[in-house]
């Protein structure tokens, strides 16, 4: 829980930060103040968010006990420290701290990556315990490969930047850059995404969780298909010899992998066994609808051609869209169970308790959810069409149905009534039995 909390308290400023103006479009993609954001989304938000789910999510897929203790905690600070050490080396970056300041880059970078081996150490544990591997822990496997890849390129940028004297090359900025992105935004954030989604899904709509050799082909395509990308690409910015055509046929196999995804998450939601879907799998269908639009519009755009600003809309659709939605729409479930488990769970058989459902209130938070996602269309499309100022409107919509959804967490974290007369008036305002004594 507060990996989640820290999560969305970085969600929530990076919103804050947008919506006055402090980033792209507002300011160029690569100014401080984008960065800035950028990794408060990045590491703040979906890495800390991913993490924090992943030592509940680890043990659940391996079936080999907790995760982590205390070690989870010490990784969360080092992660915390060594993102607020980077955004003051992003502020030297555009002038407005001491340029000594640009120390914090590498050294931040160096704590988050610290953080994030003392996290990866306790998943590969129980990893290496639950072999031959699930899908979703094969798809769990390859994002973690891809986190450290990412976060050693984050670290030498930030090396460059400090001392530009040690990197002659320009090719650093530009070719470590685009395999920087590549290997956090593809590789640890959705193929992750993507290996929870399996799981989690499959278990909150009652569908099968084996997906065959479809479920197969999937990971070939996407990870391995990224795998070969990433290398050819680092290979070509090492000066090796590697011809165009095959990084782009590597990428082309990658972008199949995803439509398989959204083709299996289709087959996934027609075979479920609950017809009437609670709103958290409803809302996973936007966020996987935003995949698919994010996806036609990079085929879209590698076609015709695009310049940074559609880039930047791209990267919206991803990050806001089919990533961020995902997470929200998941912690909607995942932290009632939670709380459900940590409440209910010693007591459950003893007496009366309230089924998770009735910690949230759908017909409240809906609205907010929708809110958000036709904020997030809209911003994507407002930073595409080069209008910032209106798109800054749309940004303050998506912050507030962030905050509503924040708000309806914090609510079922504070607990229901416990005394029995105001437990039952729920469920006789509502018609029905509103306690039982399972989840």
């Amino acid at each position: 829980m507060l990996h989640f909390g820290a999560a969305l308290g970085a969600f929530i400023l990076a919103q804050i930060l947008m919506a006055l103006g402090f980033a792209f479009p507002l300011r160029p993609l690569f100014a401080a103040g984008t960065l800035v954001t950028v990794h408060l989304l990045t590491l703040g938000w979906l890495s800390v968010l991913m993490l924090g789910a992943l030592h509940q999510f680890v043990p659940v897929i391996t079936g080999k006990g907790k995760a982590a203790g205390v070690s989870a905690l010490f990784s969360l600070l080092a992660i915390l420290f060594g993102l607020a050490a980077m955004e003051a080396g992003f502020l030297a970056l555009g002038g407005d701290l001491p340029a000594a300041a640009l120390l914090f880059l590498p050294l931040g970078g160096g704590l988050v990556f610290c953080g994030a081996a003392i996290a990866a150490a306790d998943f590969a544990r129980l990893l290496w315990q639950a072999r031959p591997l699930s899908l979703s822990a094969r798809f769990l496997f390859c994002g973690l490969l891809f986190l450290f890849a990412a976060l050693g390129l984050g670290i030498t940028l930030g090396l460059a930047f400090a001392a530009p004297r040690f990197f002659p090359s320009p090719a650093i900025f530009g070719e470590g850059l685009k395999l920087h992105l590549l290997a956090g935004l593809f590789g640890w954030f959705t193929l992750t995404a993507m290996g929870v989604s399996y799981r989690l899904l499959s278990m909150f709509t009652l569908a099968p969780e084996e997906r065959g050799a479809l479920g197969n082909a999937v990971l070939l395509a996407s990870a391995g298909g990224l795998w070969a990308a990433w290398l050819l690409a680092f290979l070509a910015a090492l000066g090796a010899p590697v011809p165009g055509a095959a990084t782009a046929a590597a990428l082309i196999v990658t972008g199949f992998g995803f439509a398989l995804y959204l083709f299996d998450m289709a087959r996934l939601y027609r075979a479920r066994r609950r017809q009437k879907l609670e709103l958290n799998a409803l809302m996973a269908i936007a966020s996987l609808a935003f995949l698919a639009i994010a996806l036609l519009c990079a085929l879209l755009f590698s076609l015709f051609g695009f310049d940074e600003r559609l880039l930047g809309a791209l990267a919206y659709l991803f990050l806001f869209g089919w990533l961020s939605g995902l997470g929200l729409s998941q912690l909607y479930k995942i932290v009632p169970f939670l709380t459900w488990l940590q409440r209910y769970g010693p007591v459950l058989g003893k007496r009366p308790v309230p089924r998770v459902q009735d910690l949230v209130d759908e017909s409240r938070d809906r609205p907010w959810f929708i809110l958000y996602f036709a904020s997030v269309a809209a911003a994507a499309g407002f930073a595409a069409l080069g209008f910032p100022l209106v798109w800054r409107f749309a940004v303050a919509g998506q912050l507030l149905a962030t905050v509503m959804i924040l708000r309806a967490l914090w609510l079922v974290r504070r607990g229901l009534p416990e005394g029995p007369e105001m437990l039952a008036a729920p469920a006789a305002a509502q018609g029905g039995p509103r306690f039982s004594s399972t989840a």
